[in-house]
Formats: structure tokens, C-alpha cells, sequence
């Protein structure tokens, strides 16, 4: 039975993928399960297992082509007799066999040829006029749909770039950002139109001299034993999403430093118990705690107007060999430091493996990045639209710090972390952003951090 390989949807946003290796060639055997092909997308990376045990029959997409979802990519013989090539049917007679046994097609097997007249050609019906061209219909997700009415576009005046003209939820972003620069949108695709008249004979004129032929444009050079990266579909995704970020806001960036030797102690009673949690947890914690107090950080802008989130989940940044994901904690303020401790190492063992899907790394309303312990003091992060703030830990290290103990200045070694964070100054003022990242400090300087 044959049973096809299709392309998948990797989220509600996604529309397309790219066959980016076959792990598998035709003629190979295998297992239910088994990967057979990793797929690229804007947003993830995964391997598609086989729907089914049997031989690998044909491949029908080849690695770097780009496929429509639910398409067939190849497909697999369940029964291993059916794969095998058919064999060649045996050459007809040059008489009719169903006719073999009548007396008429004896005699002509026998006797000579009968004489045959030439074909007389049937009169030409005339062709029927071509039907009239329709109007192109726009095709799009539920997404670009949703983003359409919440902004009250006309998706026929923004240009499609996805399969067919369609309009993806990138064009959408890219047009809301023009338009929020002040911008000119870019003109929609023009339908075909017929050839112009020929115009009327003119005077003839005096001819102008050629102009000088400009300088051919340099060809580029790669010198030898440098390396050209194509860039994956998350490399692209991730660079126009970046460069989108800085266009459409205005960053602010504001620098506090943390003692964080009560979160330390917290994790060494956590170690004696057998349970090991990053540094990361404990700043989820506090950012989601400020986040109820400052709302205006838990935000979006939408047009001319800034839309507060109720709810509160957070992008955490995970750091792939493909790129840089984040998948989305969700209801972060209801989770514990040991539950949000589980859920971060839940997102970054699936991420790294390639098996988080992409409505995984969708509607976060506050984003934290933590680059780990290599030896960074502080960043200064991008904006992860469409929210409005970001928080970056540094590298936490040991440094003599002066303390009040007694009335008396005492230099004591703590273990202290410089914290950035990145605000959107369309909305976000000064005083409401150094608020809350002081309120963070103050959360997780004082370690009230429940079980």
C-alpha cells in the first residue's frame, strides 16, 4: 500500500518549509518512526518521521526546494513485493488480440494487406473564444487574517511574497512598519495588462549622442580559504526580524546591578536536596512579580494605541546550533521557581533537538535572554516585537562590594550580576522602566522565592 510523505504544518503561521537533507534515498527500508528528512521552516527546524514501515519508492522533493505544506514529498511502499519496479509487459502481436480467434483476423494474418483509403480530415470546428480572466484571489492563514482586521488592512494593497502572491504574515509586519515610519507603502503586484496602443507617428527629432557607457559593476570576489554560509531560513527570519525590531522602536536602555547571594544560597539548599537550577529561573520569577506591579512592560503597540496584556507569558532566549529561538512560557506567573526551572530545561533540551514547533515560540508578552556564563559583563538587547520590553542577565561573578552593617561600610565578596533592560520609549517612560527593573533588583535581592 502506498502510503505518502507530506510536508507538515509547523504552526498555524506556517505556509511552506524547505527540504533541507534526506536522511533516507529511494530504495531504502524503514521503521515507523524513523527520520526521514529534516524540514526548515521561517520559524523551526524538525525532522519528519516516516508514517510507516516499508521501502523508500520515490523521492519527490529535492534538498533546498521550498514546498507548500500538506504537499507530498516522496513516498513508501508498505508491502515490500508492490515496491519492486512491475515487469515489462511482453510485445503485443501486430494483430488484435481479443479479435484473435474470428475468421477476419485469420484471413489478414494470412492474405495480403487489404488496400486502405487516405483519412478524410473532419472540418475544423472554430476555436472558442478564451474565457474572460478572473480577478487573482488572495490567499491567506487565519493569522494574516486576524492581523488584518485588527488593523483594518486591505490585504490587495499590500504585495504578497509567499507561494502564488500570497500574503504572509512577514509582508503584513513590513507594511505595519512602514506605515508606522511614515513610509510610502510599496506598491501592489500590477495585473498583466494588455499591449499598449501604438502611438501616432511623431515628428522626428534630432538624435541626442550615447551616453558613456558607465563602469561594469565589480564582480565579487571571495578570496581563497574564506567560507560562504548560505543563510537557513531562521538565519533570514531572524535578521529581518532584527532589523525590523530597530526600525519600528525607539530603544532605551537601562543598566542595574544585583546581589544575588540570597538566590545562591536558595540554590545550594535546592543542591543538598538533589535538585539543580540555573540562575535563569530566579530572574523569570522576579520579572514576572514587577510585571503585576508595571504593567505598561506587559504590553503591545497596535496602530496608535498600546494594547496591556492580562496575561503574562514569557519568551525565554534559547541558543540553537541553527540560531537563536524562544520558546514561550506560558501563565509564567502562576509557576513556581521549580516549575519555571522545569519548563526552561523542557524548552531548551526540545529546542536543541529539534523538536519545538513554532505556536511554542508565539505570543509571548515579555522576553528574557540570558547569553550563560562565558564571560559577558552586560548587552544591550533588540526588542522581540511585538513587545515592548526585554530583560538581559550578565554574567554572574564574584566582586568586593561595600555593604552597611552595624551603621558601619564594610567590603565584603558577593556574587553580583549586572541586569539590562530594553524598553520601548514609544510608551514606556523612563520612570516606569527604572521602576521596574529596580523592583526586580529588590525581588531578588530580598529572596522571597517560594517552593
Amino acid at each position: 500500500m502506498r502510503v505518502d510523505v507530506i510536508m507538515p504544518q509547523l504552526g498555524e503561521s506556517v505556509v511552506e518549509g524547505v527540504v533541507a537533507k534526506w536522511l533516507v534515498k529511494a530504495g531504502d527500508t524503514v521503521a515507523k518512526d524513523q527520520p526521514l528528512v529534516e524540514i526548515s521552516t521561517e520559524k523551526v527546524d524538525a525532522e519528519i518521521p516516516s508514517p510507516a514501515a516499508g521501502v523508500v519508492v520515490e523521492i519527490l522533493a529535492k534538498e533546498g526546494e521550498t514546498v507548500p505544506i500538506l504537499t507530498p514529498i516522496a513516498w513508501i511502499e508498505t508491502e515490500k513485493a508492490a515496491a519492486a519496479p512491475p515487469p515489462e509487459a511482453p510485445p503485443k502481436p501486430p494483430w488484435d488480440e481479443e479479435r484473435e480467434g474470428f475468421p477476419g483476423a485469420m484471413a489478414r494474418e494470412a492474405g495480403p494487406p487489404l488496400p486502405t483509403q487516405p483519412p478524410v480530415e473532419a472540418p475544423k470546428a472554430p476555436s472558442p473564444a478564451p474565457p474572460p480572466a478572473e480577478a487573482p484571489k488572495v490567499r491567506i492563514s487565519p493569522v494574516v487574517a486576524r492581523m488584518a482586521a485588527e488593523h483594518g488592512l486591505d490585504l490587495s494593497q499590500i504585495p504578497g511574497t509567499g507561494i502564488d502572491g500570497r500574503v504572509t504574515k512577514k509582508d503584513v509586519e513590513d507594511y505595519l512598519a512602514r506605515r508606522a515610519a511614515g513610509a510610502p507603502p510599496a506598491p501592489p503586484p500590477a495585473a498583466e495588462a494588455a499591449p499598449p496602443a501604438a502611438p501616432a507617428p511623431a515628428a522626428p527629432e534630432a538624435k541626442a549622442p550615447p551616453a558613456a557607457p558607465g563602469p561594469p559593476p565589480k564582480a565579487t570576489v571571495t578570496p581563497e580559504g574564506d567560507q560562504v554560509l548560505p543563510w537557513t531560513p531562521i538565519r533570514k527570519r531572524i535578521a529581518e526580524h532584527m532589523v525590523a525590531s530597530k526600525r519600528t522602536s525607539p530603544h532605551v536602555h537601562t543598566v542595574a546591578e544585583v546581589d544575588m547571594r540570597t538566590a545562591a544560597a536558595y540554590r545550594e539548599a535546592k543542591k543538598k536536596e538533589g535538585v539543580s537550577i540555573t540562575y535563569l529561573p530566579f530572574v523569570i520569577f522576579a520579572a514576572v512579580r514587577a510585571l503585576r506591579e508595571y504593567p505598561i512592560l506587559n504590553a503591545s503597540v497596535v496602530g496608535e494605541t498600546t494594547v496591556v496584556k492580562k496575561a503574562i507569558h514569557i519568551g525565554v532566549a534559547v541558543e540553537t546550533d541553527r540560531g537563536l529561538l524562544v520558546p514561550v512560557i506560558r501563565n509564567a506567573d502562576e509557576k513556581s521557581i521549580l516549575g519555571l526551572s522545569k519548563a526552561v530545561e523542557d524548552f531548551a533540551a526540545r529546542a536543541r533537538a529539534r523538536r519545538i514547533m513554532p505556536d511554542e515560540m508565539a505570543g509571548g508578552t515579555f522576553s528574557i535572554s540570558n547569553p550563560g556564563p562565558k564571560g559577558n559583563l552586560f548587552g544591550m538587547p533588540i526588542l522581540n516585537q511585538p513587545q515592548v520590553g526585554i530583560l538581559r542577565m550578565g554574567q554572574i561573578v564574584k566582586r568586593p562590594v561595600v555593604v552597611e552593617t552595624a551603621g558601619e561600610d564594610a567590603i565584603v565578596i558577593r556574587p553580583m550580576m549586572y541586569l539590562v533592560l530594553g524598553y520601548d520609549h514609544r510608551i514606556v517612560d523612563g520612570v516606569a522602566a527604572n521602576e521596574f527593573l529596580f523592583r526586580v533588583r529588590e525581588i531578588l535581592e530580598a529572596g522571597e522565592f517560594p517552593y
